[in-house]
């Protein structure tokens, strides 16, 4: 991390890094958004991912048991690598939007997909990894 002035900035690499411990760790705390999206199938797109990021806390963790990290944002080469990560470890999951614009709906339509015209829940598709729709199955 380099500091200027006032700002801190996340060097290229320490961007992967970062969010990896940041997913990790998010996963594994008690009410971390990403525990449920483990468990999903699904990842979100990149724009998504760094407004996640950009928060510099999971909303979710209430409790603050996770704590907070610098926000930081991934080009679209690191969302690449960090995807893969994901991947290898939640196999078959699908990057998708679901027809959302934003982060806060995106978790929405995970934690309540009826409410989003999915009565019957989130479906997988069965795209190739390096599919146009960011699919990493």
């Amino acid at each position: 991390m380099v500091t200027l002035g006032k700002w801190s900035v996340i060097q290229m690499g320490e961007a992967v890094l970062t969010a990896k411990k940041v997913l990790e760790a998010d996963e594994a705390v008690l009410y971390g958004i990403f525990g449920v999206i483990g468990g999903s199938g699904y990842f979100p797109p990149r724009a998504f991912l760094n407004e996640f990021f950009l928060v510099g806390s999971d909303p979710c963790d209430q409790d603050r048991r996770m704590g907070c990290w610098q926000p930081f944002t991934l080009s679209d080469d690191e969302y690449h690598e960090v995807k893969a990560w994901w991947a290898a470890s939640h196999p078959g999951v699908v990057a998708s939007d679901l027809g959302v614009d934003c982060w806060s709906d995106w978790v929405q339509v995970i934690l309540n997909p009826e409410d989003w015209g999915y009565p019957d829940g989130l479906s997988l598709t069965n795209e190739p990894a390096d599919a146009d729709d960011g699919s990493v199955s």
